[in-house]
């Protein structure tokens, strides 16, 4: 599709969202009503130099996190512009504190959300901005900011770079886009052939997944409460990011003082959370409320449900066997947070694309399948669980530096 074509559909879609807003559409209001928070400081004209890196929702921030700290470590005297499109992102963030969020944050940085894509806006910004670059997460190309950035040769670098994974074979569903960027760095040979059979080449590189890193080096600290229940029980499997097909699942399983389980559900809305608690019959109690126990009455709970976020990365260390959501065809969540860990990971039979799981599943450290069998089999077998386990955390020590690689052909 041209450019310009793409340009005109981007503006189009912003009069859409926002009459959508109008309308009711709940996902549509809920971005008009963050669009322009943080823009004030980004307009203040300061004549610092600015890297702008770009994410769309929490899961690129994860990739974006180690590729920011790299470039500062090489570029200290450059400040971060950070942008992110969803509200899923900006919420939590927002109320944590980005500082807590992006180690190395200072203040000097920015954080905003990502204005509308329209022409007259991006010369606003880039008229108040010394930038040094553009760097986005995957695959969020807007139309008329790239077009933008190009009229004013600025660099555009994207890393983690993804194709459509839509099709039986994947390709850049927009290679009008791709070809405005000055640096593609691609997770593995499959996703660069992809861009090579749209003539994308020159400018693509292998560089491998900037979140290996951040799972690595990230803090670890799990509450005292959560490890000494752990501790004094013989088995935990932490469940992360769940849909119901695997809380089915794990509800079907024997659960006891030596047997616990830590159910971490994806959606953790008052309405699911209290479909949960009718699934259990009072043989699980939320987090909220366990916590508030004493010791002993904590001991007596076999089956504690996360209502809360912020919290899983933590939770897989107090485990033995971790159970990853959403392999039942919603999308595969995030594997290589129990990997790294040291854990052996349960997951339903859809893998989808995602290169880590299929990895870590021909290591024997990912199984697929019946939820609940899996699990039990793995339980029943603590030897395995630590070979299997510590196999994929080795795997992981393998694909370190993405980051370095992706920030090395800005340059």
């Amino acid at each position: 599709m041209p450019l310009v074509v793409l340009r005109i559909g981007s503006v189009l879609w912003v009069g859409l969202l926002r009459l959508l807003a109008t309308l009711g559409h709940a996902r549509a209001r809920s971005r008009v009503a963050i669009r322009r928070e943080g823009h004030e400081a980004v307009l203040q004209g300061l004549d610092t130099p600015r890297m702008w890196f770009h994410v769309s929702s929490l899961g690129e921030l994860e990739q974006a996190i180690p590729v920011m700290q790299v470039y500062r470590a090489l570029h200290s005297d450059t400040s971060w512009l950070l942008t992110v499109y969803s509200p899923s992102a900006w919420h939590p963030v927002h109320a944590k504190g980005v500082a807590k969020v992006v180690e190395g944050w200072r203040q000097d940085d920015v954080l905003a959300v990502l204005p509308d894509d329209l022409p007259q806006t991006w010369r606003t910004w880039l008229e108040a901005m010394n930038l040094r670059g553009l760097a986005l997460a995957k695959y969020d190309l807007w139309p008329n900011l790239l077009a933008a950035c190009q009229g004013k040769n600025i660099p555009i670098h994207v890393f983690a770079a993804a194709p459509s994974s839509s099709r039986p074979t994947p390709t850049p569903s927009t290679p009008a886009l791709w070809r405005l960027i000055t640096t593609i760095s691609v997770q593995d040979a499959q996703a660069a052939e992809a861009f090579a059979r749209t003539g994308l080449k020159d400018n693509v590189s292998v560089d491998g997944d900037p979140r290996v890193e951040r799972v690595l080096t990230r803090s670890v600290n799990p509450d005292k409460v959560w490890r000494e229940w752990a501790a004094s029980a013989g088995q935990v499997v932490v469940a992360g990011s769940t849909w119901p097909e695997e809380e089915r699942a794990l509800r079907s399983m024997d659960w006891h003082p030596q047997r616990r389980l830590v159910l971490v559900p994806h959606d953790i809305s008052e309405s699911h959370l209290a479909d949960l608690d009718r699934q259990w019959e009072g043989g699980a109690i939320r987090a909220s409320a366990w916590l508030a126990l004493d010791d002993a009455a904590r001991a007596w709970w076999s089956v504690v449900i996360v209502d809360s976020t912020g919290m899983l990365f933590d939770l897989y260390r107090i485990g033995n066997v971790a159970v990853v959501g959403g392999g039942h065809g919603t999308g595969l969540h995030n594997v290589l947070e129990p990997a790294s860990a040291g854990l052996p990971i349960v997951t339903g039979l859809d893998l989808g694309a995602f290169r880590e799981a299929h990895a870590l599943e021909a290591l024997g450290a990912l199984t697929a399948g019946d939820v609940a069998d899996l699990t039990t089999a793995w339980l029943a077998d603590a030897a395995s669980c630590r070979q299997f386990g510590q196999a994929g955390k080795a795997w992981l020590e393998t694909q370190r530096g993405a980051s370095e690689r992706i920030v090395a052909r800005w340059s």
